[in-house]
C-alpha cells in the first residue's frame, strides 16, 4: 500500500511529461548514482529460439470474417515482417467458436481484396482496394466493440468462415516470414464429450490441398470451458483428445507438423491439475508445453500498476510452478508462453498501448529468457483492445518499436547478468548474446537490456574486464506531451516513425567510448551493445 502511494505521488510530480519533465532531469542531475554489474559469462544458462519473440492474432477478428481483409494491407505487412522469425498464433477464446465452412462463400471484402492481386506477386504488390479499407475501419471501432463486449461477458456465439478467411490468413504469414500455429476448436463435442474431429478434418484437407505449412493447437484455455460454454473438459479427456488430433495429422499432409498445447491459463488450484492430467495422457504427441500469462486486469489495473516492481515479479512463482509440474510429468519437454500480454481483457485503457507498457514487455522478455521458456507470443500484432503492437490506423506503437529492438540486438544465447547492492528491483537487468544478424555485430559480442523504475539517472559500470570495450547504446524514452503514457518512443533522441509503407526507419546507435558509464536516464529503458566483448559463451 505504501509503496502505491509513493508511486501515485511521483506522478503527480511527473505530471503530462513523465520522465522527460526538466524538473525531472534536475532531480536526477542531482541525485545521480552508479551500480556495478556482475556478468556470468563462461556458458549460456538457456538457450531460447530464434522466433523467441513471436506474436498473436486473436481469433475473434474471424467473427466477421470482412475484418480478416485488414492482413492483406502492405504496411501490416512491412511491420510483420520487421518481427521475422517468428511464430504467428491465431488462437484466443474464439477460437473454441469457430467452425470452417468449406462451401461459404467469401464476403465482397475478401472477393475484392483477391481480385486486386490477380497477375500479381501478392507479397510484393498486394494491397486493399481504398474504398474497402476506409469503409472497414469507419467500421472497426463498431466491431471492436462487439468483439470486447463478447469476451467481457464471455457469451460467445458461434461464426463460420471460409476457405477465403484461411488463404488470407495463411497468406499474411507467409509474405512476412512467419510460420502460423493455428488453433482448432476444441468445444466441438459428442454427445459423450468426445472431441468432434469431423470439422477439423475438412480443414485439414483444405490445407493439405493448398500445400499450407502450418503447425497446429487445440483449443483455447480449456480451464476455463465451464465458463464459457457450460462444459467440463478434465485434463485426462484432454489429453486423448490431442492424441487423436495428432492421429490425425498422422494420417494427412501434416504428418510432420507440430502441435503444441494445452494453452491453459494460470497455474492455480485446478488448472494445475488439469495440466498435470493433460500431460499424463498427452504429453508425448505435443513438441512444447503452452501457457498463458497476464499480469492484470485491464479494467481495474492502474498506472502505479504498470511502474511497480512488484508486479513485475509476480511473473516469476507462475513460471517456476509451470516447470514444476512439467518436469515431473514430461521431463525435458519445451516450454512456451502461448500468449502473454500486460493485461487481460484487451489490455488496460490508456496504458497497454503506451511507452510504460515497456517496462512489463522487457522485463517478461527478459525473466522468461532467464527462467528457460523458449518462446514468449505476445497478444497481439494488430487486432481489438488495447494491448496490440499496431493500432487501427497500421500505427506501430511503443511495444512495437521494443519488440524490433530485440529482434535486432538480442541472440538466443542467454547469459547472467545482476545488480549488485540493493537496488536491483528497481533496476533491471538482462544479457544476451547479440544477435549475429545484426551486421554491425559480431560473434562474442554482448547485448544488455535494462530498465529503469527510479526516479533518478542510473550509471551501469561494466566488469573491469570489458571496461575498455567500445558500447552501442540504443536509448528508449517516450517521445511527446504525455510523458510515460506517450503512444510515441524515441531512440537515442529520434522520434521512430516509418519512412514509408514499405519501409522501416533505421535503428541508429549511439557509440560510447570506451570506459564511459552507461547511463540509463528516470523512467526508461533500453540496449547497450557491448563490442569486440569476445565472450567464450557467444563465440
Amino acid at each position: 500500500m505504501l509503496l502505491r502511494l509513493k508511486l501515485g505521488l511521483l506522478l503527480l510530480l511527473l505530471g503530462p511529461l513523465g520522465a522527460s519533465s526538466p524538473g525531472v532531469l534536475v532531480a536526477s542531475a542531482q541525485t545521480e548514482d552508479s551500480v556495478e554489474l556482475d556478468f556470468s559469462t563462461e556458458q549460456p544458462v538457456h538457450l531460447v529460439s530464434p522466433a523467441f519473440l513471436s506474436f498473436t492474432i486473436d481469433a475473434n477478428l474471424a467473427t466477421d470474417p470482412r475484418f480478416l481483409t485488414f492482413l492483406g494491407s502492405p504496411k501490416l505487412h512491412t511491420l510483420a515482417r520487421g518481427l521475422s522469425p517468428a511464430y504467428l498464433r491465431f488462437g484466443g477464446s474464439k477460437t473454441d467458436f469457430l467452425i470452417f465452412d468449406p462451401k461459404k462463400e467469401p464476403s465482397f471484402e475478401e472477393r475484392s481484396y483477391w481480385q486486386c492481386q490477380f497477375n500479381q506477386d501478392i507479397c510484393k504488390s498486394g494491397f486493399i482496394p481504398s474504398d474497402v479499407e476506409k469503409r472497414l475501419q469507419l467500421e472497426w471501432p463498431f466491431q471492436e466493440q462487439l468483439l470486447l463486449k463478447e469476451q467481457y461477458y464471455k457469451r460467445f456465439r458461434n461464426s463460420t468462415y471460409s476457405r477465403s478467411s484461411v488463404d488470407i490468413l495463411y497468406t499474411f504469414a507467409s509474405c512476412s516470414g512467419l510460420h502460423l500455429i493455428f488453433g482448432l476448436n476444441a468445444l466441438l463435442r459428442t454427445a459423450d464429450l468426445q472431441w468432434n474431429s469431423s470439422n477439423a478434418q475438412l480443414l485439414l484437407d483444405y490445407c493439405s490441398s493448398k500445400s499450407y505449412n502450418i503447425s497446429w493447437e487445440l483449443g483455447n484455455e480449456p480451464n476455463s470451458f465451464q465458463k464459457k460454454a457450460g462444459i467440463f473438459i478434465g485434463g485426462l479427456q484432454l489429453g486423448e483428445d490431442f492424441i487423436k488430433l495428432h492421429k490425425l495429422l498422422e494420417k494427412s499432409a501434416f504428418k510432420n507438423a507440430n502441435l503444441y498445447g494445452p494453452d491453459v491459463g494460470q497455474p492455480r488450484g485446478k488448472t494445475v491439475n488439469m495440466l498435470r492430467n493433460f500431460l499424463k495422457t498427452g504429453g508425448e504427441v505435443i513438441d512444447s508445453v503452452t501457457w498463458h500469462h497476464y499480469y492484470l486486469d485491464g479494467r481495474t489495473a492502474t498506472k502505479e500498476d504498470f511502474l511497480n516492481p512488484d508486479v513485475l515479479d509476480t511473473f516469476i512463482s507462475p513460471v517456476q510452478k509451470i516447470f514444476q509440474v512439467v518436469e515431473k510429468t514430461s521431463p525435458h519437454k519445451k516450454v512456451w508462453l502461448g500468449e502473454t500480454s500486460s493485461a487481460y481483457g484487451g489490455g488496460a485503457p490508456l496504458l497497454s498501448d503506451t511507452f510504460a507498457a515497456g517496462f512489463m514487455w522487457l522485463d517478461k522478455l527478459g525473466l522468461s529468457a532467464r527462467l528457460g521458456i523458449e518462446v514468449v507470443m505476445r497478444q497481439v500484432f494488430f487486432g481489438a483492445g488495447n494491448y496490440h503492437l499496431v493500432d487501427e490506423n497500421f500505427e506501430p506503437l511503443p511495444d512495437y518499436w521494443l519488440s524490433l529492438l530485440f529482434k535486432k540486438l538480442v541472440g538466443t544465447n542467454v547469459l547472467m547478468a545482476s545488480v549488485k547492492g540493493r537496488a536491483r528491483s528497481k533496476l533491471r537487468v538482462y544479457l544476451h548474446c547479440t544477435n549475429i544478424n545484426h551486421p554491425r555485430y559480431k560473434e562474442g559480442d554482448l547485448t544488455l537490456y535494462a530498465l529503469n523504475l527510479h526516479n533518478v539517472t542510473k550509471h551501469f559500470q561494466l566488469p573491469h574486464y570489458l571496461f575498455d570495450k567500445e558500447v552501442d547504446r540504443y536509448l528508449v524514452k517516450p517521445s511527446g506531451p504525455d510523458g510515460l503514457f506517450s503512444k510515441y518512443v524515441q531512440l537515442n533522441d529520434k522520434t521512430l516513425k516509418m519512412v514509408d509503407d514499405q519501409t522501416l526507419p533505421a535503428l541508429t546507435e549511439k557509440p560510447l567510448s570506451p570506459g564511459s558509464p552507461l547511463s540509463l536516464p528516470a523512467f526508461s529503458y533500453g540496449f547497450f551493445v557491448i563490442r569486440n566483448a569476445r565472450v567464450a559463451a557467444c563465440l
